[in-house]
């Protein structure tokens, strides 16, 4: 074992545009890799920019299929050889899936990684009703090899970790890079032909049931029967991409909505929108949420996002269950003057560079503590 803190990362996903793949990337950036080291074991066999930086800073990706029904038992094999394999390696475990976190912390309790965090990012187990019912059974498995909980917020550690102790680590950012940046703005819209009178909706997601992207469809065209002065931005990929698609078609709204993915200068058509909207089904604490306000986007979050999630005095919480409010509220909607967040971000921990040396130190008193 080398003096660096050897860490291993479970993620569902290490493409753009997926929150938690956001977060890990956001504290694999910045951590002192004099000091740690960090690999990542991927479920999602997709190869992002982000695999690139990966491995030019010397980590390694390795990758184990999702698990599902029809390939449970292998899942569980391929996990099980890899840890017996490379347990040795690391100090730390650090899982943000749930189903499949029940195999890895098993295993590594097994075979000997110590230090074992159960990760939270969201407040519901699944989409599907049968998820559901599979996650919330191996949720308790996954706590209970675990020894170290965290959460992205409060409403994400309650719902999962109950009465344990967990820790809560911000969804932090490049605080940066988000600000508002007025040549990005001029840039962007020139770019997409967005005139300066015209309103630009902003949504990014991975296109899944949990972001709720039909909902924030069918609004969008009822907004264009009232004022054609609108255009929605969708920036994500994901298994609803062709439905969507279709969806837009049957509308025949294609002229005002504009489709995106694998981009990396998510925060440039942030600054050239008015409005983040993001009407999901559930979310933990949204790394987009922080982004949008940052750039000092008005933001309107479905009421199942948790209130911990307001920066700004510009995010308001709207029903899903009503979408008249939805579009009342967007259609008064103006574009105004924006301004640097930097300060409030600050204030309230978002910073990356700051959370991430909070970060190292609990590593370090894990690491300190099992020895």
């Amino acid at each position: 074992m080398s003096d660096k803190i050897r860490i291993l990362y479970i993620v569902p996903s290490l493409r753009l545009c997926n929150g938690v793949a956001s977060y890990a990337m956001n504290y694999f950036r910045n951590i002192d890799k004099n000091k740690f080291h960090i690999d990542f074991i991927t479920g999602a066999n997709e190869e992002s920019v982000y695999y690139d930086e990966i491995k030019n800073a010397g980590s390694q990706i390795y990758y184990i299929p999702k698990m599902g029904i029809k390939n449970i038992i292998e899942v569980r094999r391929k996990i099980k050889n890899f840890l017996k394999e490379n347990a040795t390696k690391y100090d730390i475990i650090h899982c943000h899936v749930l189903n499949m976190g029940a195999f890895y912390l098993y295993y590594a309790k097994k075979y000997g990684i110590k230090t074992r965090i159960l990760h939270s990012h969201a407040t519901k187990y699944a989409d599907k009703f049968i998820n559901n019912i599979r996650n919330t059974i191996f949720s308790v498995f996954s706590k209970k090899f675990a020894n170290t909980y965290f959460a992205c917020s409060k409403l994400a550690g309650d719902f999962m970790f109950k009465n344990k102790k967990y820790t809560i680590i911000s969804n932090s950012i490049d605080v940066e890079k988000f600000t508002f940046n007025l040549s990005n703005r001029v840039k962007i819209r020139e770019q997409e032909k967005i005139e300066d009178n015209e309103i630009l909706l902003i949504n990014v997601a991975r296109f899944a049931p949990q972001k709720n992207l039909f909902f924030l469809i069918d609004i969008f065209n009822e907004i264009l029967k009232k004022s054609d002065k609108y255009k929605l931005l969708l920036i994500g990929s994901g298994p609803l991409e062709e439905k969507i698609r279709e969806k837009i078609k049957t509308y025949g709204i294609e002229k005002n909505i504009i489709m995106k993915k694998n981009i990396t200068n998510v925060n440039e058509y942030m600054h050239a929108s008015d409005l983040f909207v993001l009407p999901s089904l559930y979310e933990g604490l949204p790394v987009v949420g922080v982004e949008a306000q940052c750039a000092d986007l008005p933001c309107i979050f479905s009421n199942e996002v948790t209130e911990e999630a307001k920066i700004l005095e510009t995010t308001n919480f709207l029903s899903i269950d009503n979408k008249e409010i939805w579009i009342e509220e967007i259609l008064k909607q103006k574009n105004k003057e924006r301004k640097s967040r930097i300060s409030e971000m600050i204030e309230k921990g978002y910073k990356i560079e700051e959370a991430t040396i909070k970060l190292e130190k609990i590593y370090n008193d894990l690491v300190n503590l099992e020895e």
